[in-house]
């Protein structure tokens, strides 16, 4: 595989048209995680067609991916809180992808949107972190709103030259030290193991979009933007071509013009070319299939890992049972910065969901059900060991899909630390049972309490883990924290509230 890194009279060009390049340049946002889960979908189509014949057609797409080793640029990972489900055996994955705005593309097509020379270096105003459960049943997509005000911390770039830490635009990480900076700030603000990255430019995009025949996209308003070239009547628009998908994902100057409300189209463009490329339509057509992977895999930089297809269609074939409401959109809590009204800074739920993502507990928004704070049948009883020590995984022993990661964020809500979900086998008929290994009684009977005085089982092949076996949905938990010896009030949940859309929702939602 290739290891090398490959005015008036502007071009009317969807999506060419821009401003200068500055803080509010429009440049490529929406070239992030329009096809991850589609591409791999397609890379296990590709390799069963390799075993019958198709070994070509394997090794030229192979031939096509651009790996870079960013390890040493990168630095040390953060520590992994999550656990391996015990029914997969496989831990949770942290992707981070990369939309790049370069104008140096490998079809030529630069000069399209005003050429390198004009426009050098390259800018990532898409950035989405893409978190796949240990029980593979769902994945949540994080995106990271580029004008974010953060800690950027001190970046090495491929040529050798240092930046220093400072407080600076999120984006600017990536247009200073590439994507090896982009991460390196990434683990160092959210303290998230990132396991591989992939960076995406322009003309695979478009190139994407046009070998899947077009995608459907739906507007609310109708949009006449003369700086993107972008113009489409309200409502739905099926089979438009990868220009003005592009030009739809990058277009600033429509809604309230933040970047927030760009993401919002891009989550809904991301769910319809999951749809698409997940569809009949191209999964039974060979030549679409081979069509769309050769514009991916040309388009893409990624690390060594992640850098071959059957490392790919393995990845894949984990995630072939995750129901498509199993794959929720979020974006980072944001607030007006201060010093700036045309910048946003993290709200206090930002720690919350990036908790979530840590410790494997982030459940499909649609799944999720409010916790209650009533209802406890044990409230006179003392608890001696706080939520807070207590770590515990959540497994679903005959429940409806996401019933046991729904229960596992109530849990993480109430202050325990989550150990992650997964599905298992039932050790009694109770709806809701606490199994508890030797010495861990007590940690046990705080948890038994927040679920409404569930019964408890000792079980001394668990060791010193704590497992909870759910078997229906809307079991109550309550938070118990006020009631151990010596506990502090619970501290209030942060005032901003983290929201989000499934991949199933309606794309004009």
């Amino acid at each position: 595989m290739s290891t090398s890194t490959d005015p008036e009279s502007r071009p009317e060009v969807p999506g060419a048209g821009r401003r200068p390049r500055g803080a509010h340049s429009d440049h490529a946002h929406g070239t992030a995680f329009r096809v991850l889960r589609g591409f791999l979908v397609a890379a296990v189509v590709l390799t069963v067609l390799a075993a019958g014949g198709g070994v070509f057609a394997y090794y030229k797409l192979q031939g096509n991916i651009n790996a870079q080793d960013l390890g040493t640029l990168v630095g040390a990972r953060p520590s992994d809180e999550s656990t391996i489900d015990p029914t997969t055996g496989q831990d949770a994955v942290n992707v981070l992808v990369m939309g790049s705005d370069t104008r140096d593309l490998s079809d030529g097509t630069g000069g399209e949107y005003g050429g390198a020379a004009a426009d050098p270096g390259a800018r990532s105003d898409t950035t989405v972190l893409v978190h796949l459960a240990a029980d593979r049943q769902s994945a949540t997509l994080v995106s990271i709103p580029r004008d974010s005000m953060v800690q950027i911390p001190e970046c090495t770039a491929a040529d050798g030259t240092t930046t220093r830490a400072r407080k600076g635009q999120f984006n600017s990480a990536f247009a200073e030290g590439g994507a090896a900076c982009t991460i390196k700030t990434v683990q160092s603000l959210t303290q998230v193991p990132i396991d591989h990255y992939v960076v995406v430019d322009f003309s695979g995009f478009r190139s994407m979009v046009d070998a899947l025949g077009g995608v459907t996209i739906c507007t609310p308003e109708a949009i006449d933007d003369k700086a993107a070239n972008l113009h489409l009547a309200a409502g739905t628009h099926a089979d438009v071509d990868g220009a003005t998908a592009l030009a739809y994902a990058r277009v600033r100057h429509i809604g309230d013009g933040s970047d927030i409300s760009r993401i919002g189209r891009q989550q809904a463009l991301m769910s319809s070319m999951v749809q698409k490329v997940t569809s009949s339509a191209v999964l039974t057509r060979p030549d679409k299939l081979y069509a769309f992977l050769d514009a991916a895999t040309k388009s893409v930089t990624t690390d060594t890992g992640l850098a071959s297809l059957s490392e790919i269609a393995s990845l894949a074939q984990s995630l072939q049972k995750m129901p498509a409401d199993g794959v929720q959109f979020v974006t980072v809590p944001t607030e007006e910065y201060p010093a700036d009204r045309n910048r946003v800074q993290w709200t206090p739920a930002a720690e919350a969901l990036w908790q979530q993502i840590r410790t494997d507990t982030a459940a499909p928004a649609a799944a999720t059900p409010t916790a209650s704070p009533t209802g406890d049948p044990a409230a006179s009883s003392e608890l001696l060991v706080a939520p807070s020590r207590i770590s515990v995984q959540v497994l679903n022993v005959g429940g409806t899909a996401g019933v046991a990661g729904a229960l596992a964020q109530q849990l993480v809500g109430v202050g325990f630390v989550g150990a992650g979900a997964g599905d298992g086998t039932a050790h009694s008929g109770e709806d809701v049972l606490v199994r508890y290994g030797t010495g861990r009684e007590d940690s046990a009977n705080t948890v038994a309490a927040a679920l409404g005085g569930a019964p408890t089982q000792l079980d001394p092949a668990l060791g010193k883990n704590v497992v909870v076996e759910v078997r229906t949905a809307g079991t109550t938990v309550t938070d118990v924290r006020a009631r151990v010896t010596g506990a502090q009030p619970a501290a209030p949940a942060p005032s901003a509230t983290i929201t989000a859309r499934v991949a199933t929702d309606s794309i004009c939602a």
